[in-house]
């Protein structure tokens, strides 16, 4: 899976996900600078069989409209997150400190679970720290009516770094997908490590 970061806005990095292989994608980036930062033996995406994991989700809100149908309802983000004609997610772009980028790759906190939710069986893909992904005030948005994709989500009413309140709807932080469609999202894309860190 493609995780890239590269200088943004300053003191702040700019990253963006793919979150599903396309015609497109680039091979896995040789330049990458990430190995200057972690050591190559964490330099990963673990598979982890948990059953149980789901039940996480069950104390959070699911949202009543689809991911899109709440955009600029309930939410706003940072940057357009892109989807595909039915509404699944392709990519996502957000900001973020490079000691936090660096700190999830070490930390091994992208990750892929394969755990039953909802008397189903799914993949949940994390993009953040375990308590920010469990944290039950989290809510979750279907992707389609299908209600085979979700988005676990952190509604943040301030702006980040800061105690100012943000003016219109929360700002929508990105926790992990929960994907029953392994055909979209493919569990050997998911767990191949592509970090590409770009500090030039």
């Amino acid at each position: 899976m493609r995780i890239s970061c590269s200088p943004g806005f300053p003191g702040s990095m700019i990253g963006s996900i793919d979150l599903r292989p396309t015609k497109h994608n680039q091979p896995p980036s040789t330049t990458s600078q990430i190995s200057q930062y972690v050591d190559a033996e964490l330099i990963s995406i673990p598979y982890v069989t948990d059953p149980e994991f789901g039940s996480h989700f069950d104390t959070m809100k699911i949202m009543k409209g689809t991911y899109q149908e709440e955009f600029h309802e309930s939410y706003d983000v940072e940057f357009t997150i892109d989807v595909d004609q039915k509404g699944y997610i392709t990519q996502f772009e957000h900001t973020f400190p490079l000691e936090r980028y660096i700190d999830l790759i070490r930390t091994q906190s992208y990750r892929v679970i394969q755990t039953n939710w909802r008397g189903q069986s799914f993949h949940v893909m994390t993009y953040c720290y375990m308590e920010e992904v469990i944290n039950p005030n989290n809510v979750i948005f279907r992707c389609t009516n299908a209600e085979d994709v979700f988005v676990v989500a952190e509604l943040v009413r301030f702006r980040e770094g800061s105690d100012v309140e943000l003016k219109g709807p929360p700002s929508l932080h990105f926790r992990a997908l929960i994907s029953a469609r392994d055909d979209l999202y493919p569990v050997d894309y998911m767990c191949q490590p592509d970090f590409d860190l770009n500090l030039d």
